[in-house]
């Protein structure tokens, strides 16, 4: 089981929102480079950062928040946020993140992510999926599409998508139980490579998960709010 602990950036600072609403967040004082060495130490392989103003406008706002951190962090990066072209996948790549994570370009333009998945081959590209409700969410949460989950992970699958983060936005910030049922339903249509979000707030959550095939989660408020120690996570999973 891999654990995937979360930095979400809004102006330089670690933040979490609730259920992806950006006037109802938490804001956490807390050096992300330090909480790097931290997870570094303890075993953590990969991590996941997010640039939420990226997210809701397409213009990525903490650019020098996240180059200090991959200057300064051993780990694996993958990264969200505002990445709607292969101009700025390259610019996230030449910075030296692992992979990259397309979300409401996969909806506007997949053009861009299929150029994106030949120049960089599809163990380095992952498509986020942000459901509320059922429905797929775009622009930092803020539009609704009309493309069905499933008919997006065909639409990916059939130019060479083979990773998948699904993060259920209903969830997300509120420290309740994940949706099992939701979750696993995705993971059955999109593979063993699927990566999870959304209500992860303890120990048995996780294990629940792994029980499902589900190899990757990631986590974020909880470790914040002390609700999930990533070290005991570790060694109990």
């Amino acid at each position: 089981m891999n654990l995937i602990p979360a930095i979400d950036l809004i102006d330089g600072e670690v933040v979490r929102l609730f259920k992806g609403d950006y006037a109802k967040k938490t804001v956490y004082d807390i050096d992300p480079i330090e909480l790097t060495e931290q997870w570094d130490e303890i075993g953590i392989k990969r991590i996941h950062i997010v640039d939420l103003q990226g997210a809701k406008t397409g213009n990525q706002k903490n650019l020098e928040t996240i180059k200090s951190i991959i200057k300064f962090t051993n780990l694996k990066i993958q990264i969200g946020g505002g990445i709607r072209d292969l101009s700025i996948c390259k610019k996230m790549m030449d910075l030296g993140v692992s992979k990259v994570i397309f979300g409401t370009a996969a909806i506007e333009s997949p053009i861009e992510v299929e150029k994106s998945l030949k120049e960089y081959g599809n163990e380095r590209i992952i498509v986020g999926v942000d459901i509320k409700k059922n429905k797929i969410r775009t622009n930092g949460w803020e539009k609704e599409s009309s493309l069905s989950p499933e008919k997006l992970i065909n639409n990916m699958n059939k130019i060479g998508i083979k990773e998948f983060m699904f993060t259920d936005v209903e969830k997300d910030g509120t420290l309740s139980n994940p949706d099992f049922s939701f979750l696993k339903n995705l993971f059955d249509k999109a593979g063993n490579r699927t990566i999870v979000a959304g209500g992860i707030s303890k120990i048995d959550h996780i294990r629940k998960l792994k029980n499902y095939g589900i190899k990757n989660v990631v986590i974020g408020k909880a470790i914040y709010e002390g609700q999930i120690n990533l070290r005991v996570a570790l060694q109990n999973v």
